[in-house]
């Protein structure tokens, strides 16, 4: 079984990455064709709000910026597996909350990728300081 994870997020570069995935890894790989999991990973954000020092927002401040993120996260992901969609790709979703930079290593690794796929946001293939460069530098395994 070939685990492959494609992280998205609200850029074209991220929906670009999804449908290479698609139309791509799974076509230069006809063997795994039968045999893949294929996961649409999200980072999604955890919900703050920056106040000064006389104002403390309410709880129901957070509850409906947590709303709004999660329906931000929904509307992604039904992106991306729209995409899937179109090429007959079945795929799952997996969110987690953090940092994105953080936890695509951190979530590949757990899910067992063994391609992870995500978009350049313009900068080229290899990023100082970006995704890509934090796989390479602290999780060997996931490069």
């Amino acid at each position: 079984m070939v685990n492959i994870v494609v992280a998205v997020d609200e850029s074209e570069e991220s929906m670009r990455a999804c449908e290479w995935a698609c139309k791509h890894l799974l076509a230069a790989q006809t063997d795994i064709q039968q045999s893949y999991n294929f996961t649409l990973l999200h980072v999604q954000p955890t919900a703050c709000v920056s106040t000064g020092p006389a104002y403390i927002p309410s709880d129901h401040v957070f509850e409906l910026l947590e709303l709004q993120t999660r329906k931000t996260t929904q509307r992604i992901l039904k992106r991306a597996l729209n995409i899937c969609q179109r090429y007959g790709v079945k795929a799952e979703t997996h969110v987690v909350i953090g940092e994105a930079k953080e936890r695509v290593c951190e979530a590949a690794a757990k899910l067992g990728a063994h391609f992870l796929v995500v978009g350049s946001h313009g900068h080229g293939t290899f990023v100082s300081g970006g995704v890509i460069d934090n796989l390479q530098s602290n999780q060997g395994k996931c490069k």
